[in-house]
């Protein structure tokens, strides 16, 4: 979060919290509205006045600005087609991404997120690694072979993948290896009670 930004929320959390104390505080007679109204018919007031509706005036527009990002952000690929508008959901994109990655990269673990981008496609695909991968060589394959499916079978402009590793670990052991490891502990222990009886 940037400095300018932390600052907007912290004096848009003040001035809405000021605000709603002033209110209780009319409501519960502590303030009374004729000196309200002489201070607000004052010079000090006007100028009050005048900054709280700018203030309010610039919040109505960052979440305007909000709306919209999230609106764009959820919004469906669009590409026009020769009799028409051909219009294809994020989630539809995002299977698609998942089975190319799981069929044809081999990758099990990992997630995608998808963003608008210059009449395109930003794709993030975050995923987990055994220690025996290249990151490098599997970062690359994965921008390649994303680039180049997505655009050829969906029509959409794949601007940017970034893939980011966020866990390198081993693989799971295998179900049968395990349950022959607990039947050689258990024929230890089946022995072991043989001696004490």
């Amino acid at each position: 979060m940037s400095a300018a930004t932390f600052l907007f929320y912290t004096v848009s959390c003040l001035s809405t919290g000021g605000l709603g104390v002033l209110f209780i505080l009319f409501g519960a007679g502590a303030l009374s509205f004729d000196k309200a109204k002489v201070f607000l018919s004052s010079a000090g007031g006007i100028a009050v006045l005048f900054l709280s509706g700018a203030y309010l005036i610039t919040l109505l527009g960052y979440f305007l600005l909000l709306i919209y990002r999230n609106r764009l952000a959820t919004a469906r690929f669009s590409l026009e087609g020769e009799r028409g508008k051909i219009e294809i959901s994020p989630y539809a994109v995002q299977e698609f991404i998942s089975g190319i990655l799981q069929e044809e990269l081999g990758i099990t673990r990992f997630r995608v997120r998808l963003r608008h981008k210059e009449d395109g496609v930003a794709i993030y695909v975050h995923i987990a690694l055994s220690p025996q991968e290249r990151v490098a060589e599997i970062g690359s394959r994965i921008q390649e072979t994303l680039t180049c499916r997505v655009m050829e079978r969906t029509g959409i402009e794949v601007r940017e993948v970034s893939v980011l590793v966020g866990k390198i670990r081993p693989l799971e052991e295998k179900p049968q290896e395990k349950d022959e490891e607990k039947d050689e502990e258990g024929d230890e222990e089946g022995d072991e009670n043989e001696n004490e009886l």
